[in-house]
């Protein structure tokens, strides 16, 4: 019994020194992504940007009018703060950060309407939130195009005495249907979320490797087991934070499962094996250490993940092929919000092989011929 519990002790001496040894690895790998996953899903717990304080300023002081500003009012996208005394206030609000949109309403609203002159509302939106501007654009769009068609049903009705159908069919001619796939709901938290989680957790991933590669000398052999170790773990991180999402924040995940750990693993791998190689070629630690944080830092943005690669100038986009979350991103979005199988993801795959492939070429040609283990 003695010589069983010395046994235990000894292990759990070693699995002390060993958790003391890599404390500074696991709060990089495991404990900040965990806690930035919590905290972002709390955050964008409303899952659309919703509430946006609007300021209306009414020179009419018509039913018409008033009409308008309650249909904004009761609209849960904006929240109507204030009722502004001039033109000039709005603008001053939306300046002062008071407000982040503002409608004036002119004054002959009313009597424009009736005699068919086609007044004009003048909505304002601060452009330096294009999140915020965009989806109170599109609310107010929605709103103002709902009072359109219900003020000209009357018209039509009032005039050619037909039914309410009919007139209907009078002022909307031609109908359109909006569907959005996939997100129907425009959940933002679903759409950005889990490439900003992994943005986060892929510094550190880059950090690891440029870590891992300067403990010591190792042979080739000990390089890639370093690396798939370090990798998994670093997968294991990004699977947590996102079934914290799953399981605590209802982001769906539709796709095939498989193809989901796959992809994962490899892009982790991916990003551990360029740290690596970037540790073997910069025997300078703190320099190699900040050189792959730098260079893997606007890789979410230049990746097409926030703003759309066929939008960017030629030379980034030739520049997005070449990075591993260009393939990971758009590829773990797809299958968070679609149904896919795994053959969709083939082509991510192949390029997540082909990125290992040229890191391991780099530490194979690096590395000395002295095998130690990690």
């Amino acid at each position: 019994m003695n010589i069983l519990w010395k046994c235990i002790a000894e292990k759990l001496q070693y699995l002390k020194l060993l958790l003391k040894k890599q404390k500074m690895v696991i709060i990089i790998l495991l404990v900040v992504p965990i806690l930035s996953s919590i905290a972002l899903g709390y955050e964008m717990g409303n899952n659309r940007i919703d509430h946006i304080p609007i300021v209306i300023m009414d020179n009419d002081k018509s039913e018409s009018s008033r009409a308008v500003a309650n249909y904004v009012a009761e609209n849960d996208i904006f929240n109507v703060t204030a009722y502004a005394k001039s033109n000039k206030e709005v603008e001053d609000m939306i300046y002062s950060g008071k407000v982040m949109a503002g409608m004036i309403i002119p004054e002959g609203l009313n009597a424009d309407m009736r005699e068919g002159n086609a007044p004009q509302i003048v909505l304002f939106y601060d452009g330096t939130n294009m999140g915020v501007a965009s989806a109170a654009k599109s609310a107010m769009s929605e709103i103002l195009l709902t009072i359109k068609s219900g003020y000209m049903k009357e018209i039509y009705q009032g005039k050619l005495n037909v039914s309410s159908y009919q007139a209907l069919k009078q002022v909307q001619p031609m109908g359109v249907t909006y569907r959005t796939l996939y997100n129907p709901t425009k959940n933002y938290r679903n759409f950005l979320l889990p490439g900003m989680l992994v943005s986060i957790i892929q510094v550190g991933l880059a950090i690891v490797g440029v870590e891992k590669s300067n403990d010591s000398e190792y042979g080739f052999g000990t390089v890639v087991k370093c690396i798939g170790k370090w990798g998994t773990i670093g997968a294991i991180s990004i699977i947590i934070c996102l079934g914290i999402q799953y399981v605590f924040y209802d982001m769906p995940y539709k796709g095939n499962i498989w193809a989901g750990l796959l992809l994962t693993e490899l892009y982790s791998i991916s990003v551990i094996s360029y740290g690596f190689a970037i540790g073997l070629l910069i025997k300078n630690k703190t320099l190699a250490t900040q050189l792959a944080s730098i260079l893997v830092l606007p890789t979410s943005i230049l990746g097409g993940y926030s703003f759309p690669v066929m939008a960017m100038p030629i030379t980034f986009q030739i520049l997005s092929k070449v990075m591993a979350f260009t393939y990971y991103g758009d590829g773990i979005r797809n299958l968070i919000l679609k149904k896919i199988s795994f053959s969709h993801i083939v082509p991510d795959v192949r390029a997540m092989i082909i990125f290992i492939g040229i890191a391991m070429i780099i530490c194979f040609l690096k590395s000395s011929n002295k095998t130690k283990t990690v």
